[in-house]
C-alpha cells in the first residue's frame, strides 16, 4: 500500500505533505498550512496542552482495556489513538494511525518500499512519460490484469478516472481543461492537496488496463497521485457522497469493498475493528510480498483485530500477557521490557521523520555564520543517539543520525552535508565563536554589540524523548562555552507561541519588520519525509507559512523550481541534494563553493550564508509481536515504513505445536 509522505505539519506531537521532508513528530499528515513540508505531528494532539504522540487518553476511553482473545486465526493489534472517521484525504483527520488502517484496505497506483522509493502496487509496470509541446507531458499507464475489489469486482482503469473525476469534481476549470491554480475553490471533495492533479489536462481511459493522463507541465511527484484508487461501483456517484462513505466505510450495501489484503467487518467505537482477510484479494506486489521466513509451516492469518487503548502501560501489558499479538507505535521508555522479553521480537527501526534543531536567522546572534556554525560544531549526534535512543532499542536497533533535510538515510539519494560536524570539537566551536569577536567570560561569551551569547532552546514541553535529547544538547554546549535554557511550551502551546506562532511567522517572511522575531530562538521538532522530498522546498521559500526560520534566497527560489521540472529521477534527485545544501552548510557564491570551516569567509552581499537546519536523528519505531503466534513480518522495514497492515496478506500464524 502506498506511504504517505513526507509532510511538515505544526510541530507538536506528529506529521503532513506537500512541503517537503518535513513533518514535526508524531503522527498526522497535515500539510495545507505548511507551505508543503510535513511536520510529523498529530494535529490533534497539537490543538490540545497534551504533547504526546497521538495516544493520549480521552474521557471516554482513559480505562479502555484489550478483550480476552479472540479466536484462533485473528491477531490483535493494540494501538493507542482510534480515529474519528477512515476519511484520510480530509484535513480534519489526517491521522497516522488512520493512514495504517487505510494501507490493509485501500491500494493505489504505487507503493513505497522500505527504503522509501515508490514500486508499482496496482500498475503492472512503471508507467511511460512522453513530453509533448510547450512543456507538456503524457503519461501512459498499465494497471495489473488481476485486479479485483473484494466483492468480486474488477478492479479496472475506470476505477482510476471515476477517481480523479471525484477529486475534481466542483473545481474551477481553466481553458486548458485542468483545474485552477490547485485551488480548493469549489471543490467538494475533501482534501488538503491537490497538487498535480492540477496539471491534468486530459484523462482518457484506453482499456480495461490502460489510460494515458496528459498533464500541462511536469509534476515531480507524478507516482503520487491517485491515491488511493476508490470504487466507481460503490464509492458513490459524487464527492459529497464519497465524503460520507469514506468517514464511515459503509456504503449503500454494508462496508465499502476493498483493493488491499483486508477489508473491515465491523468497527465497534471506544473499542476495536474488526478486518478480515480479503478472499478477493489479487496479492501484494512490492518488498517483503513473498511471505516470511517458514510461511510453508504456519496458516495464514484469517482476521485483524485492533483494540484501541489509550494508556501506553496498558498496550505493553496486554503484549507481554498475551492478550494482544502486535504492537507498533513510536520507541518510548516503556518498550524496554518488550525488548528483554524472550516471547517477543522486538523490531526497531528508523521512523519516517527526523528531529531537528531549527535556527531563527532573525536572532542577533543566530544571524552570525560563524555563530551558527559554533554550535553544530559542538553537537555530537551520536552522542545523542547512545544517550537518549540506544537504551529504546537495543544494542542490534536501527537509529540513524541524519544529515539532509530533502533525503532521509537510507534512501538511494541520500547525502550527509554535514558529515563533517559527526563529533564534537568544543575547542574549534569557541575559535570560531571569537573569531566573530565574541569574548569569553565567566558565564560564557559576550559580544560588544549582541550582548551575552544566551539562547533559547524550545520544544514540546511533555515529551520525554525530546526533552531528553534536549538536556543532552544543552550540556554539550555549553561544554562550548555556549549557554543554553530550555523553553518547553506544553502540548499546542509550543506551535501556537513558538516558531509556529502567526506573529513569528510574519517576522520570519517580512525579515522581522513585522510580527515578532524575538519569539523563538532554537527549535527542537521533527519534519516528515518520503519518496518525493520536494515539497521540503516549500518550507524553506520566502512568506512561506512553513517558513519559520527568517531564510529568503533568491537563488533557492529560482533551483527550487528548476528541480521540480527535471523529468529523470536521478538528476532531480541530484538537485534536491543540491537545495539541501542551501539549508545544512554555509555557502559563498555558486552552489558547492562551501565556505571552509573556521574562516571568516563572508558570502556575497544577498546570498544566504545558509546552515539554519541542523538534522539530528531519525525516531525510531518498534513493530513488537509475540513470537508464539507470529512468525513475524515478512520484511520489517516495510512494516514499520508503512504500518502494520502494508503487507498483511503475508503474515503467517505460527504452529501451535512448533
Amino acid at each position: 500500500m502506498a506511504l504517505v509522505g513526507f509532510v511538515l505539519v505544526a510541530p507538536a506531537c506528529s506529521g503532513s505533505d506537500d512541503a517537503g521532508v518535513g513533518a514535526p513528530d508524531d503522527g498526522v499528515v497535515a500539510e495545507a498550512a505548511t507551505g508543503g513540508g510535513r511536520l510529523d505531528t498529530d494535529l490533534r494532539a497539537a490543538e490540545s496542552e497534551d504533547p504526546g504522540d497521538g495516544d493520549q487518553e480521552d474521557a471516554d476511553g482513559a480505562d479502555r482495556a484489550v478483550d480476552e482473545r479472540p479466536p484462533d486465526g485473528t491477531v490483535v493489534w493494540v494501538t493507542g489513538t482510534e480515529p474519528a472517521d477512515l476519511h484520510l484525504d480530509d484535513p480534519a483527520n489526517g491521522l497516522t494511525v488512520t493512514a495504517w488502517i487505510r494501507e490493509g484496505l485501500l491500494e493505489s497506483l504505487f507503493g513505497v518500499g522500505p527504503d522509501l522509493t515508490y514500486h508499482p502496487e496496482l500498475l503492472a509496470a512503471e508507467p511511460t512519460i512522453t513530453d509533448l509541446d510547450d512543456a507538456a507531458v503524457a503519461i501512459e499507464y498499465r494497471l495489473r490484469s488481476d485486479l479485483s475489489w473484494s466483492d468480486g469486482t474488477p478492479l479496472t482503469a475506470e476505477d482510476v478516472a471515476y477517481t480523479h473525476r471525484i477529486l475534481t469534481e466542483g473545481c474551477q476549470v481553466e481553458a486548458d481543461g485542468s483545474i485552477l491554480d490547485s485551488s480548493a475553490q469549489g471543490c467538494v471533495y475533501l482534501t488538503g492537496n491537490r497538487l498535480g492533479i492540477d496539471q491534468v489536462t486530459d484523462f482518457e481511459v484506453l482499456s480495461d488496463t490502460e489510460f494515458r493522463v496528459t498533464m500541462a507541465g511536469f509534476y515531480p511527484d507524478w507516482r503520487r497521485l491517485w491515491s488511493p484508487v476508490l470504487a466507481a461501483h460503490a464509492h458513490g456517484d459524487d464527492a459529497d457522497t464519497v465524503n460520507r462513505r469514506l468517514r464511515t466505510f459503509i456504503g449503500s450495501d454494508g462496508p465499502l469493498p476493498s483493493s488491499g489484503p483486508l477489508r473491515i467487518e465491523r468497527w465497534e467505537r471506544g473499542g476495536s475493528m474488526l478486518l478480515v482477510a480479503n478472499e478477493a484479494y489479487h496479492g501484494a506486489n512490492g518488498p517483503g510480498a513473498d511471505g516470511a521466513d517458514g510461511a510453508d509451516d504456519g496458516d495464514p492469518v484469517e482476521a485483524v483485530r485492533i483494540d484501541f487503548v489509550p494508556d501506553p502501560g496498558a498496550r505493553v501489558a496486554a503484549l507481554v500477557d498475551g492478550r494482544a499479538d502486535l504492537l507498533f507505535e513510536r520507541s518510548q521508555v516503556g518498550h524496554r521490557v518488550l525488548i528483554d522479553d524472550g516471547a517477543i521480537d522486538a523490531v526497531a527501526a528508523a521512523g519516517p521523520d527526523y528531529d531537528h534543531v531549527g535556527l531563527n536567522l532573525l536572532n542577533p546572534h543566530l544571524a552570525e555564520p560563524e555563530v551558527r556554525e559554533a554550535l553544530v560544531t559542538a553537537i555530537d549526534k551520536e552522542a545523542l543517539i547512545e544517550a537518549v535512543y540506544r537504551p529504546l532499542v537495543g544494542a542490534d536497533g536501527e537509529v540513524a543520525s541524519q544529515g539532509n533535510t530533502y533525503w532521509l538515510a537510507g534512501q538511494p539519494a541520500y547525502v550527509d552535508h554535514q558529515q563533517g560536524y559527526v563529533a564534537a570539537d568544543p575547542e574549534a566551536a569557541r575559535a570560531l565563536l571569537e573569531g566573530a569577536g565574541y569574548v569569553a567570560d565567566d558565564d560564557g561569551y559576550r559580544h560588544p554589540e549582541r550582548g551575552r551569547l544566551r539562547l533559547r532552546l524550545a520544544t514540546i514541553g511533555g515529551d520525554p524523548l525530546r526533552e531528553a535529547s534536549q538536556e543532552v544538547l544543552i550540556e554539550q554546549l555549553a561544554d562550548a562555552g555556549v549557554e543554553v535554557v530550555a523553553d518547553n511550551p506544553a502540548g499546542g502551546r509550543f506551535f501556537r507561541e513558538g516558531p509556529f506562532a502567526p506573529d513569528a511567522l510574519l517576522a520570519s517572511a517580512t525579515g522581522g519588520d513585522d510580527g515578532d522575531p524575538a519569539l523563538w530562538d532554537l527549535a527542537l521538532f521533527a519534519w516528515a519525509g518520503g519518496p518525493w522530498p520536494g515539497a521540503q522546498s516549500g518550507v524553506y521559500r520566502n512568506g512561506s507559512p512553513g517558513n519559520p526560520y527568517g531564510f529568503s534566497d533568491a537563488e533557492f527560489e529560482v533551483l527550487a523550481f528548476e528541480c521540480d521540472a527535471v523529468v529523470d529521477d536521478g538528476e532531480r534527485a541530484d538537485c534536491y541534494n543540491e537545495l539541501d545544501r542551501f539549508v545544512t552548510t554555509l555557502r559563498g557564491g555558486d552552489i558547492g563553493d562551501e565556505v571552509a570551516t573556521g574562516t571568516e569567509v563572508e558570502p556575497p552581499a544577498g546570498v544566504s550564508a545558509g546552515l539554519f537546519m541542523i538534522p539530528l536523528v531519525q525516531r525510531p519505531f518498534l513493530l513488537a509481536y509475540r513470537s508464539d503466534r507470529l512468525l513475524g513480518p515478512p520484511e520489517p522495514s516495510a512494516s514499520i515504513r508503512g504500518g502494520p497492515l502494508a503487507l498483511a496478506s503475508a503474515w503467517v500464524l505460527a504452529d501451535a505445536e512448533s
